[in-house]
This record gives C-alpha cells, structure tokens and sequence, in this order.
C-alpha cells in the first residue's frame, strides 16, 4: 500500500472552485487521477497476482503495477495501493481484475470526479507534509505564448499555495492517514 505520494496539481484546479488552498501540515482528501501521454508510457498488460504498488520516478510521475479496480463506458480506476481513476474511455484490451503496469503521472483531480464521479470510488486521506513550487519563470516562446523556461526547472519549498496570486505547478508531497474518504467540494452543501 502506498503511504507516501507526491502528487501533482496546478493552480487553475483551484481556481476552478474545487478546492481551497493547501498548506503543509493539514489534512487533505482528494480524488487522484493517473494520466499516461507525452513522454509517459501507456500501461500494459501485466502477469497477474502481482502486488500493487507506486514508484516515484518523477515529480509526480510513478512505475505503477496495479489492478483494475472498476470499469465504465468513459472512465475507469486502478489500484496500485491508492486508487486513482482516468476520465477517458478504457482501452479495448482494460477488464476489471487485469493486472497493469507502466508509467503515470498521478495528480489531484482537476473536476471530473466531483463533477460527475464522486459517488465511486473514494479518495485516500492525506497528511501534506511538504510543498513545493515550479520556481522557473516564464518565458515567450512565440507571440503570447508563454512557457517555463527549461534551463530554469526547479521546485522552491513554500508553507502553502496561493493558485490566485502565483498562479503555480505545485507538488504536494503526502502521507497517507487514514482509509478511503469522500473528499468534499468546496460547492457541496
């Protein structure tokens, strides 16, 4: 079971309404989503009775073995000792049961889940132990198109985020607390 994840999130999540700020040293729950694309690799199939389980690569990037937990029309979960879902349709070859493995990004649900998702599944409490921040600045690369610069990439440790002012790429860096708990949305009664 993964007790420790550092887990991605950007500024605009918040902003969306989602959630609040997140400071070090509190309690968080929250839906986790895996995400393969760009340079990660997509999950392939993977010799069954295996044990879950999540390996820090990354930022937020982890070699996942898991099982596949649950799956819909549109979205489907892995367990790799956390549960983590994709809003995309499942590949043709993904039945709950199979075993998987590969490389993904593991990050805080940007909406789908309270949107739409959240009476699944639920979210694993999470201590945040630790912050950090993208500290490259932007640069223009073409007419109004910005992007961190690459000879700059770093994180810069800071007590909370502050997605309406830094607008940042954060990673929060957790440690499991309790079993599976419903997160709560800032727009639920």
């Amino acid at each position: 079971m993964a007790d420790r994840l550092v887990v991605g999130l950007h500024s605009w999540i918040i902003q969306d309404g989602n959630y609040g700020d997140f400071a070090r040293g509190t309690d968080a729950a929250f839906a986790l989503e895996f995400y393969a694309g760009s340079s990660l690799e997509a999950l392939e199939p993977a010799a069954s009775a295996l044990a879950p389980s999540l390996t820090r690569v990354g930022d937020a990037t982890y070699e996942v073995i898991g099982r596949v937990a649950y799956v819909a029309e549109d979205w489907w979960v892995i367990d790799a000792g956390v549960l983590a879902y994709q809003e995309e349709v499942p590949p043709a070859n993904v039945r709950q049961g199979n075993w998987l493995r590969g490389k993904v990004g593991i990050g805080i649900d940007p909406f789908f889940y309270f949107e739409r998702l959240r009476h699944q599944p639920g979210a694993p409490a999470l201590n945040i132990e630790k912050i950090d921040i993208q500290a490259a600045p932007f640069i223009e690369i073409e007419s109004r198109k910005f992007e961190r610069d690459p000879a700059k990439l770093g994180w810069k440790e800071i007590d909370k985020t502050d997605a309406w002012e830094d607008y940042g790429e954060y990673l929060l860096h957790c440690v499991r607390v309790a079993g599976p708990r419903l997160p709560k949305s800032k727009r639920q009664p």
